[in-house]
């Protein structure tokens, strides 16, 4: 027997819409985030155009307020796993670092960076991390950040050179000596903002110029969304898949 696939109608979708966008008048940026994606992501399976062109600049509101409040907090790019037997543990970063833009790396694994991004959802917290994983590369360490989660990493089992270790990661992985990343814990500010910011927007640009490259209507948005799953905050990406629906709703009406 086939299951029975529930469909939320068409005012429901519009409810959550008017939900998320008096959260995010009360400033609950998460609970706003949390409520407009799950109503984008019924407009977008029933192609549901003219909600989309809606809701696409609310929902990245919410998500740039959630980076910002990231960002007035601590900021720390150098949680490495220094060794094999150096387990990083979620639960202690996120007790540690509650509030506050990270960059966190296991030994050969992203779990910990996971882990940590699953706490902060969990909790309603404002603190983010790049996916991240240290790799032993010569005397010292290469820091890989990832695009996403779901993807394979090669083992850190043995010491790596960096052309060895290259070819063998995800595609559009960034790949950083231990040296390039500052030290510490450091307070946020315009600055640090902007060096973070760089970090994303580095991630993010080959995904954003694949779907800016895309010809098919649906693919661009396939191509967009990818990159929001990429960096949550990408404001292009938003505004573009608002472009992209605002056009694809006209054409509907014009048939």
């Amino acid at each position: 027997m086939r299951p029975t696939i529930v469909r939320m109608s068409s005012p429901d979708v519009q409810a959550l819409c008017e939900q998320g966008q008096q959260l995010l008048m009360e400033t609950r940026y998460w609970e706003a985030e949390r409520t407009l994606a799950q109503a984008e992501k019924i407009a977008w399976e029933a192609r549901d155009w003219d909600t989309l062109a809606r809701l696409y600049m609310p929902l990245q509101e919410a998500r740039r307020q959630r980076r910002q409040r990231c960002g007035e907090g601590v900021v720390a790019l150098d949680l490495l796993a220094e060794g094999a037997s150096d387990q990083v543990d979620p639960e202690q970063i996120f007790s540690n670092y509650p509030h506050g833009q990270l960059l966190v790396a296991g030994w050969g694994t992203i779990q910990p960076a996971v882990g940590v991004r699953e706490l902060a959802a969990r909790h309603g917290r404002y603190v983010e991390t790049f996916l991240a994983a240290t790799y032993p590369v010569g005397s010292g360490r290469a820091v890989v950040i990832v695009p996403t989660p779901d993807v394979a990493l090669p083992a850190a089992d043995r010491d790596w050179s960096i052309d060895e270790l290259v070819p063998n990661l995800p595609a559009h992985s960034i790949v950083l000596s231990e040296s390039e990343l500052p030290r510490g814990i450091r307070k946020g500010t315009t600055q640090t903002y902007a060096e973070v910011m760089a970090l994303w927007e580095r991630l993010a640009a080959p995904f954003l110029a694949a779907a800016d490259l895309s010809v098919d209507p649906i693919a661009k948005v396939v191509g967009y969304r990818r990159t929001i799953r990429v960096d949550y905050a990408c404001e292009l990406a938003h505004q573009h898949l608002s472009d992209l629906a605002k056009t694809m709703d006209r054409k509907r009406r014009e048939r």
